[in-house]
């Protein structure tokens, strides 16, 4: 008939006890037998069809039915998938079958499986062992084993450890509790008589056969051999170890072992393992980072020592010099090496800034056709005064306006092209090019700028470390090493990429692409009439608190220069004194440090905004304070302060601050309604 496709012979010339069924309510109609269940029942087929289906009470011992039937259902829901049951039925009086064994019942171990048949419908096909001969043996050997030492017995159950015995031929005689318990055997009678691989819970028989073999020929013992087996539905991880039995002649005539579960054990061992690999992994990074931390105040340190160096150097030599043609190149020098001081100390703050993610953009509105105009004076000077040929093509269409950072793209952009001409010679050629590529959605397109010049280009094995810090290809006096380093971190601030060709006496090319929301072109700024703003610091009277004698007397006699008076207070206390004391509107303005001793600028500030009079709520105060960062100029706003600039004093940005704050201040307390005289 072909119904088992492969998995039994045809049903009438198969030895074995086979049956064919289909699912009928909660248990089965049978609808073929084999010759095998024909011979082993002395029936016909027609016989032995109406026996089977009989209600399952009368062919099956009751204990079994649900059982029986489970393993069933089990099978029809799992096509083609093996499953197991065992079970005892009556014998069939009167066929002759009562009269090859002693008893009423007969043991019988099955396997079923479902699948398709040809006909389209759902099959399962049982294969029946009879196990009574087994099952009958096996009590005869518990008969004999009761004749043993009782002890003997109840140790082998107690013990936890799983135990087993096995003949020449590596079929199992029996197993302690441990063992039937760890694979949920009800008896021994499911493995006895049966070998490791027939029982199928192996993953791999192959170190079990090996050593089993090593045992029985050699007599040796095997101790914990590593091997998987199925417990439970799971793959488990256990450890066997071996040992060869003996008859009274000393021939080996089986073995014995024993096998721990240790699967906790080898999960929690993996799990250490990759624990440490993590913390392994995490001492590498720790180590890199301290690394990277001593070189980096290391090369601070030396990068800071050398302009230093100049500054004193130099500032030595002017002082023995007495003639003022001679001592002011050294002038020139020490200002030169105190601005590339400063550039590393703003680099380095950068660095810092972007290493802890602090940094952060701030968008402003720039018209596209002027907002590089400050970049590219200062390049193309640059360029001029080396020789070198500065070409510039930016066009971005239609587009009126971004809404975008302009100081931080130009710090990018800088970066590049000082770099760009410092190492192209004398009559080649550098670069700027910007133009929109595409458009990201209604609001965003993306930019892209180049960088290319006709330099000294760069090797392919520095490409890799140009972004690090202080890696210089090619050292100068006036490089810090982490120009790109800075470049690298704000393209990312941008969530920008950028990119970089170089071939080694070709030149260089870097595109950075950004997204940038466009915007409407912002109005044009309206011109002050007159030139009130242009003369308004002469006269103007300024207080000055500053605790350190060097910085007032830089900040007083640049401000003097401009035509500002000066007072001076040495902390913030003295300051909200001498406010205090002074006439309505006599102050046109206060400059404010914020670390001084007895109170600080932020506290004096505070107080001043505090007093009870008019010109105390509107009086510009500027911060002027070496505290560089965005939350140092919030601090310094939030405490009623108008501006913040940093140190080192720019005398240009100093007073170009105090014309615009003097200018709106005036317009409410103008000179004339000033309180007359000197503060008292």
């Amino acid at each position: 008939m072909g119904i088992y496709s492969g998995m039994v012979p045809a049903m009438h010339d198969s030895p074995l006890s086979v049956l064919c069924a289909e699912q009928h309510g909660d248990w089965m109609r049978v609808v073929e037998v084999s010759e095998g269940v024909c011979r082993s029942h002395h029936m016909t087929r027609e016989q032995a069809l109406r026996y089977y289906r009989q209600p399952i009470q009368r062919i099956i011992y009751a204990d079994d039915v649900n059982r029986v039937k489970m393993t069933v259902r089990y099978a029809f829901e799992h096509l083609g998938e093996q499953t197991h049951f065992e079970c005892r039925r009556p014998r069939t009086r009167g066929t002759g079958e009562a009269d090859d064994a002693k008893g009423s019942w007969k043991w019988i171990f099955g396997t079923v499986a479902a699948s398709v048949g040809p006909s389209g419908k759902t099959l399962a096909h049982i294969i029946l062992t009879d196990t009574t001969k087994e099952t009958t043996q096996m009590r005869a050997n518990r008969d004999a084993v009761e004749n043993m030492d009782q002890q003997v017995l109840d140790i082998l159950d107690a013990i936890c450890t799983a135990v087993f015995w096995k003949d020449k031929e590596r079929r199992f005689l029996g197993a302690n509790k441990a063992f039937l318990d760890y694979y949920g055997f009800p008896s021994e009678s499911v493995i006895i008589g049966k070998t490791d691989e027939e029982m199928g819970w192996h993953k791999d028989n192959d170190p079990y056969w090996q050593d089993e073999l090593r045992v029985l020929q050699t007599g040796k013992r095997t101790q914990r051999v590593l091997g998987q087996c199925m417990s439970h539905g799971e793959m488990r991880d256990i450890v066997a170890s071996k040992s060869p039995i003996y008859d009274k002649d000393r021939h080996i005539v089986g073995l014995a072992g024993t096998f721990e579960d240790v699967t906790v054990d080898r999960r929690q061992h993996r799990k250490i393992l990759e624990l440490n690999e993590q913390l392994k992994a995490s001492l590498d990074s720790l180590e890199k980072a301290n690394q990277s931390e001593r070189m980096f105040f290391a090369n601070i340190s030396h990068d800071m020592r050398t302009p230093m160096n100049a500054v004193l150097g130099f500032a030595d030599l002017a002082l023995r010099e007495t003639r003022a043609d001679k001592m002011r190149p050294y002038l020139q020098k020490i200002r030169q090496s105190g601005e590339i001081l400063l550039s590393l100390i703003n680099d380095t703050l950068d660095i810092s800034r972007l290493a802890n993610g602090k940094k952060k953009l701030e968008l402003v509105t720039v018209d596209t056709q002027h907002f590089c105009d400050s970049l590219i004076s200062t390049i193309k000077e640059n360029a001029e005064s080396k020789g070198v040929i500065f070409r510039v093509d930016l066009d971005f269409g239609p587009i009126g306006a971004f809404r975008l950072d302009p100081v931080r793209l130009n710090k990018i952009l800088m970066n590049l092209l000082s770099n760009a001409v410092k190492f192209t010679p004398k009559g080649q050629f550098v670069t700027l090019s910007g133009h929109v590529t595409k458009r990201l959605n209604t609001k965003q397109v993306w930019v892209e700028f180049q960088v290319r010049d006709t330099g000294i280009g760069m090797t392919q094995e520095f490409l890799p470390k140009m972004y690090n810090a202080f890696e210089q290809e090619h050292p100068t006096e006036n490089g810090t090493g982490i120009g790109l380093a800075i470049v690298k971190g704000l393209v990312q601030l941008f969530h920008g990429a950028i990119s970089c060709e170089s071939e080694v006496g070709k030149g260089t090319c870097f595109t950075v692409g950004i997204p940038v929301e466009t915007a409407s072109k912002p109005a044009e700024p309206k011109k002050e009439e007159g030139t009130y703003e242009e003369t308004i610091l002469q006269d103007a009277r300024v207080l000055l608190c500053e605790d350190n004698a060097l910085n007032q007397e830089i900040a007083s006699t640049m401000l003097n220069m401009y035509g500002v008076h000066v007072d001076t207070a040495d902390d913030g206390k003295q300051g909200v004194e001498a406010i205090e004391r002074s006439p309505k509107g006599f102050y046109d303005a206060i400059l404010m440090d914020i670390r001084m001793p007895v109170m600080d600028g932020l506290a004096a500030s505070r107080a001043i905004r505090a007093l009870p009079r008019a010109d105390a709520a509107w009086v510009p105060i500027v911060a002027l304070s070496a505290n560089a960062f965005p939350e140092d100029q919030k601090r310094s706003r939030d405490a009623g302060m108008n501006a913040h600039l940093t140190k080192p004093l720019d005398i240009k940005q100093i007073c170009k601050t105090l014309k615009q704050l003097i200018t709106k201040y005036r317009h409410r307390f103008p000179k004339q309604d000033a309180g007359e005289g000197e503060p008292s």
